[in-house]
């Protein structure tokens, strides 16, 4: 992938000891082997290449400052990943973050020819239309499965999940890219062979709309024709044709700089705290929203579906815009620019279609009409203020539902299995999810809503055996709360 290096997993842990036993040498080659796909990892998401390369600078530095806590060295890779991904989502979160945006050039390759060229650019555009009917979840997990080179275990790292959910995602993700891709194929290339498809694809314009797509997927099942072409297509190869950011030169000197110059000692320690909390295997605690399972869809300018908006209070939204290239259709996108399959949020100040009823206007009062009323002492009338009645009664004043909050609970595990505890909504109702929890613990009960002061309970199970001597885990929730998970180990650390 445009010159990042091959990945050995044998020396994941080699490199996480040396880099524990405070090694400057290991840094390097950890930036060596890891910083330019991260870098790309962080542009996707943040899209700005200044952002992207501090959310870098901070993830390298507080994984030289907290390395040792990781209890299993072999996992590196995916808790570096994790704490890359923590940085760019803190950024995202920032109210004070500059609303402009400056991409990253892309990567080149100065080995491709013209002509290569031209059929990058072109598979570039099946990639995008596949891609663009996806849900957010899933173009994340692809390009961490197959662009940067994680397994499903490193993957429910990442994302917080269990190793059964990563790789049921990662095998659903990838069917649904495969279909998607074919449908683009054949829309493209496949009309003359087929008259049907033909009708189904009309121009054969990328990229497909999702319906158009799906409507394409279930011809090509039945068309004995389609079906032996879309046989050419591959997600991975495919894959491999999109850009790559390129990191600024100078992120390896900040790097090394922040790392070993005592005068920079407080800003190491500031990046190191702000990195924390871990948990008891070491792995980063994240609190933040995760990227939603499904991306919303626009209905007009700047609001949101109702069901998007109630989901969550902070979301990462990963859109269909990944890839700057030529004669790619003008819709509505977030910022274009060389990236992963990962890509940015809309602009934090796009407000969210409020659930809650619009306040209708208050009925208007009508106006005033003089009544005249002699006196004896006074020919002149004096005009006494009344009120004609409405014709019709008024329209009650509507109320704003109030939103709640989370209240979230703790359990402990004693030796193995499972604990249960409460979450219950304060304050007014609640739609709630988990949205992050310690990679040795699996969750059950994931969310969903809650009215005011109703509750639900959360189970959670240890898997693989218990720490010697105990520690801790923890649940994270949206919209808030992050529930401790006590563990009480035999000594011997069995279950």
């Amino acid at each position: 992938m445009s010159g990042w290096p091959s990945l050995d997993r044998a020396d994941d842990e080699r490199l996480a000891r040396s880099l524990a036993a405070g090694d400057p040498g290991a840094l390097i080659q950890v930036m060596d082997r890891y910083a330019a796909r991260l870098y790309d990892y962080c542009h996707a998401l943040l899209r700005d290449q200044e952002s992207a390369a501090r959310a870098l600078h901070d993830a390298l530095i507080a994984a030289y400052a907290h390395v040792s806590v990781l209890s299993e060295p072999d996992r590196f890779r995916g808790w570096l990943y994790t704490l890359v991904r923590n940085e760019c989502l803190r950024r995202l979160r920032d109210p004070e973050r500059p609303p402009e945006r400056h991409e990253a050039p892309e990567v080149e390759d100065g080995f491709v020819d013209e002509a290569e060229r031209v059929r990058r650019l072109e598979a570039r555009q099946l990639v995008h239309s596949a891609l663009s009917g996806m849900r957010g979840r899933e173009r994340e997990t692809l390009d961490l499965m197959l662009r940067h080179g994680l397994d499903a275990t490193e993957i429910a790292g990442v994302l917080g999940m269990d190793v059964r959910e990563a790789t049921a995602l990662a095998e659903e993700a990838g069917a649904r890219l495969d279909d998607a891709l074919a449908a683009a194929f054949l829309a493209r290339t496949g009309r003359g062979e087929c008259a049907e498809l033909a009708v189904l694809a009309a121009d054969g314009e990328l990229p497909l709309p999702p319906p158009v797509t799906q409507r394409i997927v279930q011809h090509i099942g039945g068309c004995a024709v389609c079906h032996a072409r879309r046989e050419r297509v591959s997600a991975a190869r495919l894959l491999q044709v999109l850009p790559v950011a390129m990191m600024p030169t100078d992120l390896r000197g900040r790097v090394m700089a922040t790392a070993t110059d005592p005068a920079l000692a407080p800003d190491l320690a500031g990046i190191a705290q702000r990195a924390e909390p871990f948990d008891s295997w070491g792995w980063p605690v994240g609190t933040e929203a995760p990227v939603p399972d499904e991306a919303p869809r626009r209905r007009t300018p700047r609001a949101l579906l109702p069901a998007v908006a109630a989901a969550a209070a902070v979301m990462l939204i990963v859109t269909g815009a990944f890839f700057l290239m030529p004669g790619s259709p003008k819709k509505e996108t977030a910022a274009k620019g060389p990236a992963g399959i990962a890509a940015s949020t809309p602009d934090p100040s796009e407000p969210e279609e409020s659930p809650s009823p619009s306040e209708s206007p208050t009925p208007t009062k009508s106006s005033s009409t003089p009544t005249p009323t002699p006196t004896p002492t006074t020919p002149t009338p004096t005009p006494t203020r009344t009120r004609t009645p409405s014709s019709r009664p008024p329209s009650p004043t509507p109320t704003r539902t109030r939103t709640g909050t989370l209240s979230v609970g703790g359990c402990t595990i004693v030796n193995s299995g499972s604990c249960s505890f409460s979450v219950r909504a304060v304050g007014g109702p609640v739609r709630w999810s988990v949205t992050g929890h310690s990679p040795n613990l699996s969750v059950g009960g994931g969310g969903g809503r809650l009215g005011e002061n109703a509750t639900s309970t959360v189970t959670v199970t240890l898997q693989g055996q218990c720490p010697a001597g105990g520690g801790t885990g923890s649940v994270s929730f949206s919209p808030n709360g992050v529930a401790s998970i006590t563990l009480q180990c035999d000594s011997d650390g069995q279950g």
